[in-house]
């Protein structure tokens, strides 16, 4: 189980991360610190945390793709609360352009089904000639990236990652989408943790009520919860103890009596555990990219011998 933090515990949590964030941006010369700002809680915390350190200027970046237009004003609530200054560009234009660009009759999607095609892949051909909503929410991550490195090299800065600790476990997160330079809250469970942050950081109700959604599920308006298969505070309690049993590290059949056994314990459906279980287990290699082979590895010597 996990220990609810206490307001006096999130306040020390809040000035240690900004006291490092600090010593980072002071050690590498950095003023700058970008991030993406949506209405979504985890953006909120980190322009909380932002707007405390002497030193740092913090830019919020709203970046609507085919987005509700109340996504934008709970975003520029919040900035305006922290006075943070926020810059906007509407990308819909552009993923549109790309969505049409790779599925056109010539392009990259009908390239590639034709070759696997010629490999007798038969199942994946007919899967390749469906539209993969969460293929087309991968893209739009990516431009929001490409937008907020492009910002962050024009001010001689960087950029904040918003992610948490239960998307870390869950990967429920975008490669080379949503990983920035520096990762403030990664390692803070979200159900569990960080809406006590929050509130100890004064975040807006607007984005502290907001249900949480990455916009970019199976339908437009889908939320975490129905993505991950169960709310965040129900979702950390898998997590935690499927760590404390190192799960991963388990043989099948120790896997599945640690299933029923935290089913048991939590008093939740044996299935919605497995399937939290199953993820965690699939998305191993997001979490250990990129992977490096070690010149020891591939037969070159180290380096000065």
């Amino acid at each position: 189980m996990i220990a609810p933090l206490t307001e006096s515990q999130a306040t020390q949590i809040i000035e240690r991360i900004r006291f490092r964030l600090k010593a980072y941006f002071d050690k590498y010369g950095l003023r700058y610190a970008v991030f993406g700002k949506s209405e979504g809680l985890d953006s909120s915390v980190i322009a909380g945390l932002l707007s405390g350190i002497p030193g740092v200027r913090p830019v919020g970046v709203i970046l609507p793709i085919e987005s509700d237009p109340l996504v934008q004003e709970i975003a520029r609530e919040v900035l305006d609360h922290f006075g943070i200054p926020a810059v906007e560009t509407d990308l819909t234009e552009q993923f549109r352009s790309i969505r049409a660009r790779f599925t056109a009759v010539d392009g990259i999607e009908r390239q590639v089904q034709q070759i696997v095609l010629q490999q007798g892949d038969t199942a994946l051909a007919e899967r390749l000639a469906r539209e993969d909503r969460v293929a087309l929410g991968n893209i739009k991550a990516r431009l929001r990236m490409i937008t907020l490195y492009h910002l962050a090299k024009r001010l001689g800065g960087v950029v904040l990652s918003t992610d948490n600790y239960s998307e870390y476990w869950m990967g429920f997160w975008t490669l080379c989408g949503d990983v920035g330079d520096i990762a403030p809250i990664q390692q803070i469970f979200k159900g569990a943790e960080l809406y006590t942050i929050a509130r100890v950081l004064g975040v807006p109700d607007s984005s502290l009520n907001a249900p949480p959604s990455d916009g970019l599920g199976v339908t437009p308006n889908s939320r975490d919860e129905e993505q991950l298969g169960m709310p965040y505070a129900q979702l950390d309690e898998v997590i935690a103890l499927l760590l404390q049993r190192d799960y991963l590290a388990q043989a099948d059949a120790d896997r599945a009596a640690s299933v029923a056994e935290i089913s048991r314990v939590l008093g939740f459906d044996p299935v919605r555990v497995q399937s939290v279980a199953d993820r965690i287990v699939g998305t191993e290699f997001k979490r250990r990219w990129p992977l490096m082979f070690t010149r020891a590895e591939i037969g070159l010597p180290p380096v000065g011998e």
